[in-house]
């Protein structure tokens, strides 16, 4: 049975007052589906494909923060059928769901471009070595494929007044710790910590790239070494300046938080950590608690 969606976003708190160096400007944006279609596939790394969309429903997408979630719906591997929401109506807040099974994962827009003829949107896929639905349709898309894309609900941008950035990455993750590499300013120091399953050679000219500085410091811990990721971010320090995030695999991600929460003791307003997947989970809920023993 089909139903309208448009229940509003939950509460959340916007951060610290504006004149704190964490604040993160942000707001809600219009909820709803919107089909496109692929106008250019690009190979941007060994590891990365970047998919660029458009579409007459695109012209009031936005995307204002670099941890924005989309879902982007794919067609079924087996029958090409692509089963999606779609939009409550031309100007409306809502989708309505469809019937029948659908393919989707969460994903962060890399960029969104505004040209006099619309707008397009750039999403950058991880190539996994056993490719799921996501990774499976980039592999092979091609000019002319459509999905759809839902969301995001709201936007919180980068922090404009810390002094030093602190990004923690796992492939998944690297596209949106680019997007806080390029949205603070030019004057805040950028160490990126990237854990890789190939050693990461390549991370370095696609973060320079994709976020158009070269002064980022990159850093390559071990994988699947959750102990060593925290050895590695002890070593350059975070100070009462810092902010960090940090998104991936959830399970790695537990120490590192600890770390931050309970030995640095930092604010809430000074970290946002993300579990995009977890190991042994299917689709799992990026919105659930890295650590369900200690939820914020």
């Amino acid at each position: 049975m089909t139903d309208v969606s448009n229940t509003p976003a939950p509460t959340r708190p916007q951060g610290p007052d504006a004149s704190s160096p964490f604040f993160r400007a942000g707001g809600r944006n219009r909820f709803t589906a919107r089909r496109g279609r692929v106008v250019s596939v690009e190979q941007v790394s060994p590891a990365m494909r970047r998919v660029r969309v458009t579409g007459p429903e695109f012209a009031d997408f936005t995307s204002g923060g670099p941890a924005d979630h989309v879902k982007v719906f794919f067609p079924d591997p087996e029958t090409g059928e692509l089963v999606a929401p779609t939009a409550a109506g031309p100007d409306e807040d809502g989708i309505v769901r469809p019937e029948g099974a659908t393919f989707a994962r969460d994903f962060t827009p890399l960029r969104v471009t505004r040209f006099a003829d619309g707008v397009v949107v750039d999403l950058d896929f991880y190539l996994h070595a056993s490719p799921g639905p996501a990774s499976g349709w980039a592999s092979s898309a091609q000019v002319g494929d459509e999905l759809v894309i839902v969301g995001p609900r709201g936007s919180r941008g980068a922090p404009q007044g810390a002094a030093r950035l602190v990004l923690v990455c796992d492939e998944t993750a690297l596209p949106s710790a680019t997007r806080w590499a390029a949205e603070v300013p030019a004057t805040t120091s950028v160490d990126l910590f990237a854990v890789t399953a190939d050693g990461g050679a390549w991370v370095a000219e696609y973060v320079a790239a994709t976020s158009g500085r070269d002064d980022v410091r990159i850093h390559l811990p071990a994988p699947r070494d959750a102990d060593a990721l925290v050895t590695a971010v002890e070593a350059v320090g975070v100070d009462a300046a810092t902010f960090v995030f940090a998104a991936g695999e959830a399970s790695t991600l537990i120490p590192l938080r600890r770390h931050l929460k309970r030995t640095l003791a930092l604010p809430a307003e000074q970290t946002s950590v993300n579990g995009y997947w977890k190991r042994g989970t299917a689709a799992f809920d990026h919105h659930a608690p890295i650590d369900p023993s200690d939820p914020d």
